[in-house]
């Protein structure tokens, strides 16, 4: 059975309207009234779980990187350099401190999810033990494109990867660290 119906909308939309205009805002399920709602969670097996809003994001220590794209093919193809402002991913799973277990921390995947559900994997030994670890960034900025107060909320990008679609990330709402099972 269909939950919308107009009465309903007639009956409770000036009472809905009134609370948003009187508050500012509704709290989020589970986000106590008055307190920034978090832009990026990170938890899962994580000791620490994480929610980030915008003022925990703007403190975080921000660096210059870039990456050279190729657009086009053969003769025609042009090259193009992008500059990020951003941090390492893996600094922000070493704020949350990864599971005690150092063994099963190596068995750990890290699912990354955007707004709109689109999903990339990393494991753990790509961010901590191949280089490939150091260019996989929370981006607040490219070029001169602020992402937290254009996009309302960071990206994700792995610079050394062949192919950079797959595992670019807009968007990014949650960061969840998953301990594989060995069987």
């Amino acid at each position: 059975m269909d939950s919308w119906h107009p009465e309903w909308s007639r009956r409770w939309r000036p009472v809905l309207l009134a609370l948003l205009v009187t508050t500012g805002s509704f709290a989020s399920p589970g986000q106590p009234a008055g307190e920034p709602e978090p832009i990026l969670v990170v938890q899962g097996a994580v000791q620490q779980r994480l929610l980030l809003d915008r003022e925990a994001l703007g403190k975080l220590s921000w660096r210059e990187f870039s990456e050279v794209r190729q657009f086009g093919q053969g003769a025609a193809a042009e090259q193009v350099t992008v500059r990020y402002q951003g941090v390492p991913l893996r600094e922000i799973l070493d704020q949350a401190v990864l599971a005690p277990d150092r063994r099963a921390v190596r068995r750990a995947v890290v699912v990354l999810t955007a707004k709109d559900g689109y999903q990339t994997v990393f494991s753990w030994g790509e961010l901590y033990n191949s280089r490939l670890g150091e260019g996989v960034i929370l981006v607040r900025g490219e070029d001169d494109r602020d992402l937290l107060r254009d996009d309302g909320g960071p990206a994700l990008r792995s610079l050394y990867d062949i192919r950079s679609g797959p595992r670019h990330v807009r968007w990014l709402q949650k960061i969840e660290v998953l301990l594989v099972d060995g069987t």
